[in-house]
């Protein structure tokens, strides 16, 4: 049955863990809420579906509550308290949107093959083709939820647009990401810059990121001003106030293209393919690491299976300053004319 016929519904949400994954998905979702007015879901907490500011822009609800984080892995341990929770709040849906190769997702499957039993319906990453599975994640969920009804042509690429006002001639660079394989080091960051005008340098509060920004201010006195942030809303804004952005992949590309900034990501341990926003054309482009792509440990679900433990991260010196410098040079001009709001996925240099 469609998710249109059903109306009334209680789900959980599984989704993959990082901040940029509830910019990716809070559009999509929206859509969902709109197919199923009376739809009322958990899920672990993600700080961009909770935030007022989120949810107002992307005209969403959000989740009721949240639930323990690791639940999204349904692991053995954990499916009792799953199936209980289910049982006590009448779920009779789980929308699992996370991005895990069929292989190393035994436990959910496991879970799965038990749900109809159980009067519970399973939306997830798997039902979509091959070469679906290639697309841009935010792609991926649309698809997904397309096959049970949801539309999903509305979502809008530049949804945080109203948060966008650029100061003329102003290029960002942000140096942090989640995890050291995912941040280009300072030394290549000296490289670009050395080509660029002056430019604005940001971190997160992590202390090993503004490392590599006061880094960057020491070797470019005069050159480089610093914007060290504390929180996603000052992020945000320093974003919304550029004309460009060079970044490592991160919870910045993915403001970026909904602000409708124009950006260049660096992907040193991720596949640009799969982990790309959804943009307005023109307005991304993706420098990919070769070496990443063709590591041993990256996974088919574009991720490096091997980052959270130990990494030897030769993958980071996989690009060049001047391949992210072309990058920049293909990027559409921010006043550029944009006639299709739906975007498009990753672009290659």
């Amino acid at each position: 049955m469609s998710a249109a016929a059903t109306g009334r519904r209680n789900a959980l949400l599984f989704l993959n863990g990082g901040l940029g994954n509830g910019i990716i998905l809070a559009p999509l979702l929206a859509e969902l809420e709109r197919t199923l007015p009376g739809l009322r879901y958990w899920s672990p907490p993600n700080a961009m579906l909770e935030a007022d500011w989120v949810r107002e822009a992307a005209g969403l609800r959000g989740p009721t509550a949240v639930l323990p984080t690791l639940w999204r892995r349904f692991r053995p341990a954990d499916q009792p308290a799953i199936v209980e929770f289910c049982r006590q709040h009448d779920v009779t849906l789980i929308v699992n949107l996370r991005h895990e190769e069929w292989q190393r997702d035994g436990d959910y499957r496991d879970f799965r093959e038990r749900a109809a039993g159980l009067g519970i319906e399973c939306w997830d990453m798997h039902e979509i083709t091959e070469p679906e599975k290639l697309l841009p994640i935010g792609s991926q969920a649309a698809a997904c939820l397309r096959r049970h009804g949801v539309e999903t042509d509305g979502a809008d690429a530049a949804w945080l647009a109203g948060y966008r006002a650029p100061r003329p001639g102003s290029t960002g660079i942000c140096v942090g990401a989640s995890t050291r394989p995912k941040r280009w080091p300072a030394s290549r960051w000296s490289e670009l810059i050395g080509e660029l005008g002056p430019v604005e340098v940001c971190s997160g509060p992590d202390e090993s990121e503004r490392e590599i920004a006061r880094e960057l201010a020491a070797r470019h006195p005069g050159r480089v001003t610093l914007r060290l942030v504390d929180s996603t809303t000052e992020l945000r804004d320093w974003i919304g106030g550029l004309e460009r952005l060079l970044t490592n992949d991160s919870l910045a590309v993915h403001l970026a293209a909904a602000l409708g900034c124009p950006v260049v990501a660096l992907y040193l341990a991720t596949d640009a393919r799969i982990w790309s926003p959804l943009a307005l054309p023109g307005r991304f482009r993706a420098v990919q690491s070769g070496r990443a792509r063709a590591c041993a440990f990256m996974g088919a679900n574009g991720t490096c299976t091997n980052y959270y433990d130990v990494c030897f991260e030769t993958c980071r010196d996989g690009v060049a300053a001047a391949e992210v410098l072309a990058a920049a040079g293909r990027l559409a001009p921010a006043g550029a004319s944009t006639p299709d709001h739906r975007g498009e996925g990753a672009a290659a240099v």
